[in-house]
């Protein structure tokens, strides 16, 4: 994941299992996540399961993409292919 990002969510992410029906992935080699929420959203949060505050947000059920941020998180995520 790339971007200029507040908090500083960047870098590499890894498959780490399933969360609600798909699969979500942990920053190495700390807490970061990007997660699918069950309905129709990506977010990428501190803690899994739980977004807002400091978090970003995609509405697509496409992982990869732009993802907005929830203040108090600042700048736009992207997550690629090999990066998520």
């Amino acid at each position: 994941m790339t971007g200029d990002l507040t908090p500083d969510a960047t870098g590499t992410y890894e498959n780490a299992g399933e969360y609600s029906g798909k699969r979500y992935y942990q920053r190495v080699p700390d807490d970061w996540f990007i997660w699918w929420d069950g309905d129709d959203a990506w977010t990428i949060s501190a803690e899994l399961g739980i977004g807002p505050p400091n978090s970003w947000l995609r509405i697509d059920p496409d992982i990869e993409g732009l993802y907005l941020p929830i203040l108090p998180a600042t700048g736009d995520a992207t997550v690629t292919a090999g990066e998520h």
